[in-house]
């Protein structure tokens, strides 16, 4: 520091870094430890990132269609526009958005 100059005055929030340091990985491991283990209920995986070994997980068969008709077309063979590809965009805008309340 020069002369005659000043450190600043304030600090960070030490609850933020303690909050910034709690991981996905550590909140599932909590719930796991407090699980009680005379319920038979099944356990829903919380951190498994794979659904295709869940049978009920099924993509729909018109959204495997599209895919193989956007494929298949040649049309979108090439980096979409930063703004995004415009038959998305159309649909979208067209969508009701829906409410946050």
């Amino acid at each position: 520091m020069e002369n005659g100059s000043k450190k600043w005055g304030f600090g960070g929030y030490k609850a933020l870094n303690t909050a910034s340091t709690i991981t996905i990985r550590a909140v599932l491991n909590l719930l796991m430890q407090n699980l009680d283990e005379a319920d038979e209920r099944p356990i829903i995986p919380l951190g498994h990132g794979d659904p295709s070994v869940f049978p009920c997980f099924r993509t729909a068969h018109i959204a495997e269609d599209a895919v193989v008709d956007a494929l298949q077309s040649a049309n979108f063979n090439c980096y979409a526009p930063t703004i995004g590809i415009l038959p998305a965009r159309r649909y979208f805008r067209a969508k009701p958005t829906p409410s946050l309340h």
